[in-house]
């Protein structure tokens, strides 16, 4: 946890510009910081990074239990998690449901399911496989391979997780049972069904990884979504080429519907898409 709890401050003090740097001898007292120091500097950081963000890309509500969230988090950034809570806190007075595609260890759907705990009109929809990734498609290249696993072909069937890591971080911050729904299959057996499908979505957090589902969805999402809804990709750029292909695509068919925001990659690998017009 030290160990981990130190590179998320490191990440986040590059981001500022700055960087640690070696400490003498004379220092042997620093050395030794515990845990609880590192758990301190990082509550510190998150605040003021939270007010830096908030003045440019839109004010973060206050949560008590957020930054020990941000702590545990694995695949995403705490850079990334901002703007997920950020276009949470945007798109609350948008009809519709909450949606994560991909929740893996189920890290992600916890603190985005913190971000709705209090607005008992938003419902949490979970899809996963727990079967780990599908196969791949043409349109699915090896762009960084992430686990040295030598070709994208690999991948099929990584990253499977038991279903139970997620219900156990919804119980952890008391999530009501009647305001979530997991949703278990690969999205093209699950898109056929619709069964509990959210009439509307506000917010939706695609991380798919691969080509074809984040296709499926992104069709999905456009005739469930309203103006001012926002859909955020993960891994634009980044582990398949298969992701930037299906949202550049879905941007090119959709131009007049959406804006599509890229930020520098300092933040993370992303795209978010706000919807412009029902």
């Amino acid at each position: 946890m030290k160990n981990k709890i130190k590179k998320i401050i490191v990440r986040v003090i590059k981001y500022f510009g700055y960087k640690l740097v070696p400490i003498s001898s004379a220092s042997s007292n620093f050395k030794k910081l515990d845990s609880t120091a590192l758990n301190e500097n990082f509550d510190n950081i998150c605040h003021n990074y939270e007010n830096l963000f908030g003045e440019k890309y839109g004010k973060i509500p206050k949560n008590e239990k957020r930054i020990g969230i941000l702590k545990d988090l694995l695949g995403t950034p705490p850079s990334e998690a901002y703007f997920i809570i950020n276009s949470i806190a945007k798109t609350e007075m948008i009809d519709g449901d909450v949606c994560e595609f991909g929740v893996a260890q189920g890290i992600t759907s916890q603190l985005i399911a913190n971000e709705i705990l209090n607005n008992e009109l938003k419902k949490l929809h979970l899809f996963d496989s727990f079967e780990g990734l599908p196969k791949p498609t043409t349109n699915d290249t090896l762009k960084d391979d992430i686990f040295n696993l030598g070709s994208i072909e690999a991948y099929a069937g990584k990253m499977s997780l038991p279903i139970e890591l997620v219900l156990n971080r919804l119980d952890n911050i008391e999530f009501p049972k009647n305001r979530y729904v997991i949703h278990k299959g690969f999205i093209e057996e699950l898109i056929i069904a619709k069964r509990q499908f959210p009439k509307y979505v506000s917010f939706a957090y695609v991380d798919f990884d691969f080509y074809e589902p984040i296709k499926i969805i992104l069709e999905y999402l456009n005739n469930v979504t309203k103006k001012g809804a926002v859909i955020m990709v993960d891994d634009y750029d980044f582990f398949s080429t298969g992701v930037k292909i299906a949202v550049d695509e879905f941007i090119l068919e959709n131009k007049s519907k959406y804006e599509l925001f890229i930020p520098k990659k300092t933040f993370g690998c992303f795209a978010i898409l706000t919807k412009l017009e029902d």
